[in-house]
């Protein structure tokens, strides 16, 4: 479809900047922590050693410069010390409050310095299965067949109402605002990436 293949290069642009300040700013960091993500979106990685913490299983030998954990990123139970603690768009996935607070406090306690990206609510395509608007409705609202015929993902994977993965995640998805962020990081910068002038996503970093 169009539409995914011009969001797909959007969110490829946004990746590309994401990574060249991500670099400029972490430049002397050295060891990396990362909670929720995959080898996949470090393809591009120019840091020494980066220790992957996720929930799902990983069978096999993780690439030269990886080191992989099993485990929740609220109580990963690893030693703090890290150069950087990073999250790219995990902890509104946590569902509650109280479990976005623990995963703060765990980033803030496993890095000297820390990044945690999240995405802008507001923002008109919602970016876990690329519906336009649908985020905005109450929970309430979004059905499987909302997400079967509303969202690109659901158009191109043809999911049945078992399958329907989005309307898994969007039940666990609690979106935070900007205060929030700044409550749970506090002393943090805040970096605000638009979107034809639109706020697309929020970093908080240090």
């Amino acid at each position: 479809m169009a539409f995914s293949g011009i969001y797909r290069r959007i969110g490829g642009h946004f990746r590309h900047r994401r990574h060249s300040w991500l670099t400029r700013e972490f430049q002397d960091c050295q060891t990396v922590v990362d909670l929720g993500g995959t080898f996949e979106s470090w393809n591009e990685q120019g840091f020494p050693h980066i220790t992957l913490v996720n929930v799902r299983p990983f069978r096999g030998n993780p690439p030269p410069g990886f080191s992989y954990l099993q485990a929740d990123g609220c109580d990963s139970h690893l030693p703090g010390g890290f150069d950087l603690a990073f999250s790219n768009s995990v902890i509104e996935h946590l569902g509650t409050l109280e479990r976005q607070q623990r995963f703060a406090s765990e980033m803030l306690r496993l890095g000297r310095r820390f990044y945690c990206q999240v995405p802008n609510r507001w923002f008109p395509v919602e970016p876990h299965y690329l519906g336009i608007f649908l985020h905005w409705l109450p929970p309430s609202f979004f059905s499987h067949f909302l997400h079967r015929w509303c969202t690109l993902q659901g158009l191109a994977g043809r999911p049945s109402r078992s399958e329907s993965h989005a309307i898994r995640q969007r039940e666990s998805i609690r979106w935070l605002s900007k205060r929030e962020l700044l409550e749970m990081f506090p002393g943090c910068n805040l970096r605000t990436e638009r979107f034809l002038g639109w706020p697309k996503s929020f970093i908080v970093w240090r």
